[in-house]
């Protein structure tokens, strides 16, 4: 009897506008030949494995792990990991028996999902290689090469979280062996390059492609992506040289060959013209047809309730719908990073920073990412009439006095008042994401507003480029595509001209902001092994309060601001009592490694001086669990689940630091 074949997912999962890619129909169940040897139907089935990884537009985004957001809500799907308290059991899902939230994924611990895809591409090429088909000859080339690049897509994601993998190449049988050894990850690289050359070989140019469907260029742009990350720290460790399943062996080539490959996706668009830079920052966005775009996901409005990887894309990042349910509040460690529009960091002497219009003058990418106090921001109805203008302010107080604010001379008291603490309290992180958002867009809770999710453009292959070029000691060519960047017609900024570390300085700077809420933060500071800094920066929330002097309003900014000695403990909100001083890391305060008070004034190192930043006037609890990379890395790499261990029958060795 021949095998049914069901196919799962709606085309609908990569809508691709007003093109035909994903316009066809799904069925329920279709024998395999009559799939695998129709045009039609073969492209339906690799239409649902472009869905092996959700967009992170999710309400668990992964920028809520980092030091750029969070999610208040977040509790069994960011926060346990920002709080350095994940383990092989509760990183896997509710449904599997875990404590991870089933729909609020952070798409961190994608291996049992990613696996089961892979089944499926791997079937489809055993299939097309044994049997052959009746599709046409352009048809089957083609969609041979978009398995060869969604199967190398599948495993970079794969490599990038967990470091070595089992390489698994034929659909196992119910009577396989299942227990497979993880490969070393120099032969996962190799293994996932040699895909990508199948696909270049089988996939069309840009010219001949369908928007949404992956080309020669994309595979160029992902070759550049992983060649960049198996030469980076976390992989390709100096210190670490030996190869195996947690890294690769230490080989300086590893930049060579990622700058080559940086090249030929940056050559397309330096020398072939097939890509610019968007004149518009937020064109990324708002624009399907932008010329910066190298490989995206579409969407389109849909009322579907069950699609949990569509509906709710703008909805959760909005600054005003459903009464505040977001899930990705900025952080102060991320406002700190951006510039003044002068070039330097508030903090610096020559800034131009005034503490009393502490959002005004910075990097304009600053305004399109984050929305402030006091901004401007625009809506639709539902029947798509364009509102007016509306003032985003938070906690107005009016009533309160400025005495009720001003902090006591007593340094035993606290230095708010009881009533300012009470009316001040709350969930909000007095900043909004703005990135992503449309709106002109009607959303509601079964329709999104978004249009685009970039998984590839330009601007990244520029940095890729430019930090290549910057290990192998080209610094010329690191500035030049740094300032490409900066010099976007609606950026502006001044110019980069250092040298050195400091170059090195402004090339991670630079990733942090232009590249802001696209789940980059969290695979850079791994690959660079940065994160036991940045990380344990402190979740600090700001708050902005309008309050009465007299006759005047005046505005007052909890935020955080250059530590001043002679103020210390003089107008803290909260830390400047005992019992806060001694705040635990509470969700886990049975755990050794949490007893211990949250460290809210940080060193920073920019451009060869050290400065202090003092988060004392910010709100450091707005989570029950704040924000911990544990001292001793493990989080440098995802713990393996539990359930595939014990399927393994204890074969698959477990990351670094995890018990198994």
């Amino acid at each position: 009897m021949k095998k049914i074949y069901l196919l799962i997912f709606a085309a609908l999962a990569l809508s691709a506008c007003n093109d035909k890619f994903l316009d066809k129909t799904p069925l329920d169940k279709l024998s395999e030949d009559a799939v695998f040897n129709s045009d039609a139907l073969a492209e339906s089935y690799i239409n649902a494995l472009y869905t092996v990884l959700p967009d992170p537009y999710q309400e668990g985004n992964v920028g809520c792990i980092t030091d750029e957001g969070y999610f208040r809500y977040g509790g069994t799907s960011t926060r346990y990991i920002a709080s350095g308290y994940m383990d092989p059991d509760n990183v896997m899902y509710i449904k599997e028996g875990g404590q991870a939230h089933n729909t609020r994924t952070t798409i961190l611990n994608i291996w049992n999902r990613t696996y089961e895809w892979i089944y499926r591409m791997n079937y489809f090429l055993q299939y097309i290689d044994e049997k052959g088909s009746n599709m046409s000859e352009s048809a089957k080339a083609r969609l041979t090469g978009e398995v060869y690049f969604l199967r190398a897509w599948s495993y970079f994601l794969l490599i990038q979280r967990y470091g070595g993998v089992p390489v698994i190449t034929k659909p196992h049988n119910l009577d396989d062996d299942f227990t497979v050894d993880r490969s070393n990850f120099d032969d996962c690289v190799d293994f996932i390059l040699g895909d990508l050359a199948k696909a270049e070989q089988l996939l069309p140019a840009k010219e001949d492609g369908v928007k949404g469907r992956v080309n020669k260029d994309t595979v160029l742009a992902l070759r550049c992506r992983l060649t960049l990350i198996a030469a980076s720290k976390l992989f390709n460790d100096p210190e670490n040289p030996e190869g195996g399943i947690f890294r690769g062996q230490y080989d300086m080539k590893k930049w060579e060959r990622a700058f080559d490959a940086a090249k030929k996706i940056v050559d397309r668009a330096d020398v072939d013209g097939a890509y610019m830079l968007d004149d518009t920052y937020d064109g990324i966005w708002k624009d399907v047809n932008s010329p910066e775009l190298i490989w995206a996901k579409y969407f389109i409005a849909t009322s579907d309730a069950n699609d949990n990887y569509t509906k709710k894309a703008q909805l959760l990042y909005t600054v005003e719908y459903f009464n505040g349910w977001e899930a990705f509040h900025p952080t102060q460690a991320a406002q700190i990073d951006f510039e003044m529009k002068n070039g330097k960091k508030w903090f610096e002497d020559g800034s131009g920073y005034d503490e009393r219009h502490p959002y005004r003058n910075r990097d304009p990418r600053f305004y399109y990412c984050i929305a402030a106090p006091f901004s401007m921001y625009g809506s639709t109805d539902k029947n798509g009439a364009v509102k007016e203008d509306e003032l985003l302010l938070y906690y107005l107080y009016d009533g309160m006095t400025r005495d009720d604010f001003l902090v006591s001379k007593n340094p035993k008291e606290p230095g708010f008042s009881s009533r300012a603490k009470h009316q001040t309290s709350g969930n909000h992180g007095g900043l909004e994401l703005y990135k992503w958002y449309l709106p002109t867009e009607y959303i509601s809770e079964s329709q999104t507003g978004s249009k685009l999710y970039p998984w590839f453009r330009l601007a990244e292959m520029y940095l890729n480029y430019a930090e290549c070029a910057y290990m192998l000691g080209k610094e010329d060519i690191c500035r030049e595509y740094i300032n490409k960047i900066r010099q976007r017609p609606d950026v502006q900024m001044p110019l980069v001209t250092e040298s050195g570390t400091n170059l090195w300085d402004r090339l991670v700077n630079e990733r942090r902001v232009e590249l802001y809420a696209e789940t980059f933060r969290y695979f850079d500071l791994r690959r660079w092994k940065m994160a036991d800094l940045y990380e344990n920066v402190p979740l600090a929330s700001a708050r902005v309060m309008v309050l009465k002097n007299g006759n005047q309003m005046d505005t007052v900014y909890r935020i955080a601001r250059k530590y001043d000695e002679t103020r210390n403990n003089t107008n803290y909100y909260w830390a400047n009592t005992e019992a806060s001083k001694t705040y635990m890391y509470s969700g886990y305060a049975t755990d050794a490694r949490y007893n211990k008070p949250i460290e809210y004034i940080i060193t920073y190192k920019w451009l060869g001086k050290e400065y202090t930043i003092d988060y004392g006037d910010c709100i450091l609890n707005q989570n029950p669990t704040p924000r911990y990379f544990p001292e001793d890395g493990r989080n440098y790499l995802m713990p393996i689940p539990r359930n595939e261990i014990t399927k393994s029958e204890g074969k698959l060795v477990q990351n670094p630091g995890y018990p198994n």
